[in-house]
């Protein structure tokens, strides 16, 4: 379990060193989808989509995603903290109540 923490922790941060450093010299990434939709909010909703009921690692990636976009962010800080972690109580309590998704973990 540390050892999954660890490398989704290290993952996450390579995502955001990708988003800060390296996208925003490509046109195609800039604009007012990519706000959004970031290197660190698809990897955790797809991570909270197909982890397990019982898994809280989707959690974990949502604080320290968002606590890693707060960093760079405009916006006040706890903005993606709480965006994220919206998105995973959605898909834990919502989705997860009403369809059944493969596991691959």
């Amino acid at each position: 379990m540390i050892k999954k923490l660890i490398l989704i922790a290290a993952a996450a941060f390579a995502l955001f060193l990708l988003q800060t450093s390296f996208a925003p010299h490509f046109p195609f990434f800039a604009g007012r989808w990519f706000e959004w939709a970031n290197f660190i909010t698809l990897p955790a909703v797809l991570f909270a989509l197909f982890e397990r009921r019982r898994h809280n690692l989707g959690w974990g990636l949502a604080v320290l995603g968002g606590f890693l976009l707060d960093i760079y962010s405009a916006r006040f800080f706890g903005f993606w903290i709480i965006v994220l972690s919206f998105a995973v109580l959605a898909i834990k309590l919502g989705i997860k109540k009403y369809v059944r998704l493969p596991s691959f973990w």
